[in-house]
Order: structure tokens, then sequence, then C-alpha cells
């Protein structure tokens, strides 16, 4: 993998506990390596200690998984090759996630159960689509209160330094990498009025930029510095963000 993989404008790093590292990195290599082994999208380290903290940032109660991350499979390149992507997500480490329109009822058909899967509780949700036409897509969705979706596409936009690929009123995705027959995204999606993000503390987005003294001030959240190369700061939704 290591020999073929080609720079990203954004890396998603995770945080997992201490000693599981390396297990998650491998799990999530070999995850993708039937997908898209050209790309390394995904980077594990270990936290120094727990996160516990962030309820004083946005009080418990109904809220939304803050990240996601779709993969749309082709049907055909046939269902072995499916059905082995969706076997490696149903056993350990990996934790099933259901949406609650899974609940409680039986499906006739294997992917529309709409079944998600978890690393870790601060971590994306998971889940894997069957589609006809079109390339195979690795989305990585950012979910945005009802208020703060405009803001936030402004928000990545600068930071990406390109537009956004608007498709709903409520959704849109930016291009991070693409060939014939693979596209990486990075899409924000709008919630209904009233449900809140649950931000994923142990998910953080890094962004390689040009000009981070003139970003820093047009950010909406305090931008501090972690390092000689890189910034931490939050979004309106309170994901992190890394700039380097």
């Amino acid at each position: 993998m290591d020999e073929t993989q080609v720079p990203l404008a954004m890396t998603v790093h995770l945080l997992a506990s201490s000693g599981h590292g390396s297990l998650l990195q491998q799990t999530l290599d070999q995850l993708l390596d039937c997908i898209c082994p050209e790309v390394r999208l995904f980077l594990v380290s270990e936290r120094v200690r727990p996160v516990k903290h962030y309820e004083k940032y946005q009080p418990k109660r109904s809220r939304f998984p803050g990240m996601s991350v779709l993969l749309f499979l082709q049907e055909r390149l046939g269902e072995e090759r499916l059905f082995r992507v969706l076997g490696s997500l149903q056993h350990s480490p990996w934790q099933c996630y259901p949406t609650q329109a899974a609940q409680g009822r039986p499906c006739p058909h294997l992917l529309a159960n709409q079944e998600f899967y978890s690393l870790d509780n601060q971590m994306p949700v998971w889940g894997v689509r069957q589609v006809r036409g079109g390339t195979e897509i690795l989305r990585v969705t950012l979910y945005c209160s009802f208020d703060n979706y405009e803001d936030a596409i402004r928000l990545y936009e600068m930071i990406l330094q390109t537009e956004a690929t608007l498709q709903k009123s409520n959704f849109c995705f930016f291009v991070l990498y693409a060939t014939e027959s693979f596209s990486l995204q990075l899409s924000l999606k709008q919630l209904p009025l009233g449900m809140s993000v649950d931000p994923k503390e142990s998910s953080v987005l890094q962004f390689k930029v040009q000009e981070i003294g003139q970003l820093v001030p047009l950010l909406p959240n305090p931008c501090v510095p972690i390092s000689s190369t890189r910034w931490q700061t939050r979004d309106y939704d309170g994901n992190k963000i890394l700039l380097q």
C-alpha cells in the first residue's frame, strides 16, 4: 500500500485507546485495500488519555452521529467482494451501530437494512451501499445542524480552496481524489430543524493549507498551535479540525 500512496488534501485521524492503535490501523487498511489501495485516508494514533470532557461543549440530548463513512460499491464487480467487505464489518473490532429504521423489524434484503458499524463510539459510523452505475465512492460525511449548514459549506470551501459540488439544497460534496473508477469525497449533510450533532471526539479531520496566517482570523472558533506545523480548531458543530 505504501508504494502507491497519493497525497491528499484531507486525512482522517482516529484516536484509539492505548494499545489498540496498530490493530485499528490494520483493520482499516485491510478493509479498504480492495476498494482504494492507492489512498490512505485514515491514520490511527493512540490518545494520551481517555476523552470525557466534551459534554461541557454541547449538552447531551437527542443527537445524530457527527460523521459517517459510506462505501458505495459496484454491483458489477461481484457479490463476493461486497460480502467480503460486509463480513469484515461484522467481526471484531467492529461493532454494530443500527439506525432507528433498522430496529425492530426484519429486512428482506441484506443491503436494505441500513445498518452501520463503528470501531468506537467516538469514531465515525460506517456503512456499505450497492450501486449499479457510475464510479465507486468512499464518502466521508459531516452532518450539520440545520442553522449551521450554509456556514459549514463556506468554511470547508475556504479550507479546501475549492467550491462544493451541490447536489441538493441540504447536501453537497467535495471531490478529494478521483480516477475513472473511484472517487473520494468529503460531503456535508444538513440535519432536520431541531436535530443536533454529536461530534466524534476521537475523529479529527486534517487539512493541508497554504496560508495558515490568513485563514486563522476567518475561522468560527479559536485556532491554537499544537506543533510548529499544525493548528487545531473546531467547525460550527464542534468537529475537530487540524490545519497543517
